[in-house]
């Protein structure tokens, strides 16, 4: 009972913990803030409500609880509260969350959507149930993307065998008859839900795109090869090299522990601290040997698909929802270390130095340089656009 107890109050202070970044970077960094985002069924019919910043809050706070809910299916006792803590002081999150970023909510539907999957697949409890269909069902009916991600999810799951099929078909059954309004929606207002697919899928609006194409295409007729270039030098095929290098480009951790892609685009705060890179290196490499692992991160990956369709090379913004992958391939890697003996005092010190060094090196950054440095290159204008 007393150790339940010290969880729980450990679970309210990284809550809190939480809670005071977001309001620490919010208040250093107003009025900078991301355009609001309508939710995708009030666009189809014409309607802009855009969700408040309590709403982004709340979800804030949820998404740290539910990471901890699943950590309890996956580690043991205390070692459930790295994931969360991870997250607590990650500048990801939080800056997305102080800068009011819709996909801060829809990270919290995905948590509990997944946290839905791991009760349906233990003796298929009717709570799963409910949270699977409130989150699948809430998501699709709020984002353009999330209409295809969550079926073709579902789909790898049935594939690749991760749950127990029978626990899984009943509520994907629910889920196809309570989405079928939405696509007649679709069809209904087709014009509506191409402009709202022109907003959202940025990738092929990069006219350099087209000039590489063409410039390659002329040369190649210079030199007589103008039938050959059509095939080998066409914007279908560059579209295609470009999606793949993008794909990649968001897996590459240079993305998630440095500065490299900027935080609301001109941040240099990396979006999880450097000092957790070996930790994710030493838990990728344990999990890639599983083939189980392997399936299941394959699932995960896809929800980088939202900043690969987005113009800039990486969007942070719509990349937050695969956070959590890299925050449990971290925490795995973090117990798999300090689980050995010998070296488990070093790891623990290098990873607490490195970690808390970090973290005020980008608390003084933040207080000091961040909004000077944002008005320095865009002005005045402190709305950031998703592109």
């Amino acid at each position: 009972m007393k150790k339940e107890i010290k969880i729980y109050l450990s679970l309210a202070g990284l809550l809190i913990l939480n809670l005071l970044f977001v309001v620490f970077i919010q208040k250093n960094i107003y009025p900078i803030h991301l355009a609001p985002q309508n939710f995708f069924l009030l666009d189809l019919i014409g309607k802009n409500i855009y969700p408040p910043s309590v709403i982004i809050y709340i979800s804030e706070l949820g998404s740290l609880i539910f990471l901890w809910l699943i950590s309890k299916k996956i580690f043991k006792g205390n070692q459930a509260l790295i994931p969360p803590a991870i997250y607590a002081i990650s500048p990801w999150s939080c800056y997305l969350t102080a800068a009011g970023s819709f996909y801060i909510f829809l990270l919290f539907l995905l948590l509990v959507f997944t946290y839905s999957l791991f009760l349906i697949g233990d003796n298929f409890k009717p709570l799963g149930i409910f949270l699977f269909l409130a989150s699948s069902l809430v998501a699709v009916y709020s984002s353009l993307f999330l209409i295809f991600l969550i079926p073709v999810i579902l789909g790898f799951i049935f594939i690749f065998k991760v749950l127990p099929l029978g626990n899984l078909k009943r509520p994907t059954v629910l889920f196809i008859l309570f989405v079928i309004p939405l696509f007649l929606l679709i069809f209904k207002n087709h014009i509506a839900f191409k402009n709202v697919l022109e907003n959202e899928i940025g990738i092929f609006k990069d006219p350099g795109l087209v000039n590489t194409v063409n410039s390659f295409q002329g040369a190649a007729k210079i030199e007589n090869f103008g039938i050959l270039a059509r095939v080998s030098e066409n914007k279908y095929l560059f579209s295609a090299e470009d999606l793949l290098l993008k794909y990649t480009e968001q897996l590459a951790p240079a993305t998630s522990f440095t500065s490299q892609a900027k935080l609301l685009e001109f941040s240099f705060s990396s979006p999880i601290f450097l000092g957790f890179l070996i930790p994710f290196f030493y838990g990728i490499y344990l999990l890639l040997k599983s083939s189980e692992a392997r399936k299941i991160i394959f699932i995960y990956t896809l929800l980088v698909i939202p900043s690969v369709l987005s113009q800039e090379d990486v969007n942070l913004n719509r990349l937050v929802i695969f956070m959590p992958a890299v925050i449990f391939i971290v925490a795995y890697g973090i117990i798999k270390l300090t689980e050995q003996r010998k070296t488990k005092i070093i790891y623990i010190l290098i990873f607490s130095i490195m970690v808390i060094l970090q973290l005020f090196i980008t608390a003084s950054d933040i207080k000091i340089r961040e909004k000077a440095r944002f008005i320095e290159y865009y002005g005045q204008n402190y709305e950031v656009k998703e592109i």
